[in-house]
């Protein structure tokens, strides 16, 4: 493992996060890059691979996968709905990522108190690599929208 890009990331994170969106530790350490569609509304996430995020078997972790997926939808829901917290979510491993990676997070259902999401988890190449699906609570609608 190179412990220099490990050391960087911890210190750049330390750093350069915030407790908000988009800004929050784990966000920072793993160098998430973090933007939006509009039409149709989508969170995309994409993020460098570093050996540090890696599983025993050298590919990266299925942990650090989740996380991905899961800040895109959460942040899909906080962008396009309000705040809103994760009910569940499964997750499907389809294939090793040995590189940078990219998800793509969009609505299958939404409502005013409950979504569904989905994101899909794509390599380097373009090779879908994993996908979840979870379902959301809506807590807060964006600021400047009416409560339920």
């Amino acid at each position: 493992m190179d412990q220099e890009v490990a050391k960087r990331h911890f210190f750049e994170a330390l750093e350069n996060s915030a407790p908000e969106f988009e800004r929050f530790f784990l966000a920072r350490f793993f160098g998430l890059s973090i933007s939006y569609d509009e039409s149709p509304e989508r969170c995309i996430v994409e993020f460098p691979y570093a050996d540090f995020m890696n599983n025993p078997q050298g590919s990266l972790h299925g942990g650090v996968i989740a996380f991905a997926l899961d800040v895109s939808m959460g942040h899909l829901c906080n962008r396009f709905l309000g705040t809103a917290v994760t009910l569940d979510m499964t997750t499907r491993f389809l294939r090793p990522i040995k590189d940078a990676a990219r998800c793509e997070a969009q609505f299958l259902k939404k409502g005013r108190s409950m979504a569904y999401v989905e994101s899909r988890l794509f390599d380097a190449e373009g090779k879908l690599a994993a996908v979840a699906s979870s379902a959301w609570r809506v807590r807060e609608p964006p600021e400047g929208e009416g409560g339920e």
